[in-house]
């Protein structure tokens, strides 16, 4: 197998590196784990040559093409799985953004809006008409989930492989405040009851004022921020995600040699 890996010029320094923090983290960590490393600059490059075995190393969009090729469509992980909408804490519901922006009442309720298609903005807090800059696009009305605004106090990344929580990142927010443990468990637990779970995702976790543990979103490990894990970690969450999608024996699991997890 080869792992694809989308690179970019570094301005100052003249070498070749991944496309963003995260790809070059993607770099280290199958090196680390002894795969062979490919860069490209576009899709096209390298669109032909990639097998089945193969991992793409790219945005949302183009492993969602690669996927594509090989028949798997509409496999993103859900931002908020029926299976944990118990700790969602506040009530999400469906609108657009356009709808939005021509109702005073909504664009002035202090709703958090977030875009259903990944990546189109990033979701915010809209209080005012001037909230929504950045947020629309002249030529398409954005499908967007809106939610009750919380008052949380801190943020942490659950990274799971595996059924198992295999780091904790906290990335946003005030130190005095921490998830509590029972909760968290009690997460897992219903995670594990999803059928179509997926083997890698993240799991964003926060604290409210209040102190209550809430669920923030899931992100899919094919598309993910690392957060500070561990290179050779992030690697191989990408890989148990892309085996899973592919429906391929994932090579870099070795749980099965009874090694480091």
């Amino acid at each position: 197998m080869k792992v694809y890996v989308k690179c970019k010029i570094n301005p100052n320094s003249g070498l070749l590196i991944g496309h963003s923090e995260n790809f070059t983290k993607a770099i280290y960590g199958f090196s680390e784990l002894g795969a062979e490393i490919v860069p490209y600059r576009i899709l096209d490059d390298i669109y032909d040559m990639v097998t089945k075995e193969d991992i793409v190393i790219d945005y949302i969009a183009q492993s969602e093409i690669i996927f594509h090729k090989f028949g798997y469509d509409n496999v993103h992980v859900e931002d908020y799985p029926v299976c944990l909408k118990a700790y969602l804490g506040r009530n999400i519901w469906k609108d657009t953004i356009n709808s939005i922006a021509t109702h005073p009442e909504k664009w002035s309720a202090g709703w958090f809006v977030k875009p259903i298609k990944a990546k189109s903005f990033t979701g915010k807090v809209i209080h005012s008409i001037r909230d929504l800059v950045g947020c629309g696009n002249y030529s398409e009305d954005y499908d967007v989930l809106c939610s009750e605004a919380l008052d949380i106090r801190r943020e942490w990344r659950c990274f799971i492989y595996y059924d198992e929580i295999y780091d904790i990142r906290p990335y946003k927010g005030d130190y005095h405040y921490t998830y509590d443990p029972t909760v968290l468990d009690q997460m897992m637990n219903d995670f594990r009851s999803w059928d179509k779970r997926p083997m890698a995702c993240t799991m964003d976790i926060g604290v409210t004022q209040d102190h209550q543990t809430i669920l923030i979103e899931c992100n899919d490990a094919y598309a993910f921020g690392s957060y500070g894990l561990e290179d050779f970690r992030y690697a191989k969450m990408i890989s148990a995600r892309w085996s899973q999608i592919l429906v391929r024996e994932d090579v870099f699991d070795f749980r099965t040699y009874g090694k480091e997890k």
